[in-house]
């Protein structure tokens, strides 16, 4: 019987060690609202679900890998401090909260994930009725809460576990 276990295909569980984290991690991202979907701001990529697998294009030698590769810029990105002025300087702009998982590529300003979902989308009261009704719109598309921009940091704890800042070297 072990040498039919040996025998086995591998499978992505025999690749990789245990995760340091069990539970989700919460963090922030931006995206802009572009013809009624929600869009990565540096890929052409639209968020059309909630849940979102990062897939490495191809790396510098143009070999594909699983996402986030530490010698790539491959992952999905998300940020440890939530932006709350991105929102209020692009029109189309819009900040949420993700959760991320799998495999993470820690930063010292965020995160590159293998898994990311949004949790929660942002309205910002001095919108036009046409942004607040197309991030509704979205939020309600994806199933995800919508919440106060002012609220942007403290509603993160209701997703995921924050990262240690003691994990970043920060003190304080």
């Amino acid at each position: 019987m072990i040498e039919e276990l040996d025998q086995r295909p591998l499978s992505p569980a025999d690749l990789f060690e245990a995760p340091d984290l069990i539970e989700p991690l919460a963090a922030y991202r931006k995206w802009r609202v572009v013809d009624g979907g929600l869009r990565s701001l540096y890929a052409p990529v639209f968020w059309t679900e909630r849940l979102q697998h990062a897939e490495c294009r191809a790396d510098q030698n143009g070999n594909p890998h699983m996402a986030p590769g530490s010698a790539c810029t491959c992952g999905i990105y998300a940020s440890h401090a939530p932006d709350h002025d991105f929102p209020t300087i692009d029109y189309r702009g819009v900040s949420g909260i993700v959760t991320v998982w799998g495999a993470i590529e820690v930063h010292a300003d965020g995160v590159r994930a293998e898994y990311a979902q949004v949790e929660a989308l942002c309205l910002y009261e001095r919108w036009t009725r046409r942004q607040t009704d197309a991030v509704r719109a979205v939020a309600e598309e994806l199933g995800v809460d919508l919440i106060d921009l002012d609220n942007l940091k403290g509603a993160a704890e209701r997703y995921g576990k924050r990262l240690d800042p003691k994990l970043l070297g920060v003190t304080g």
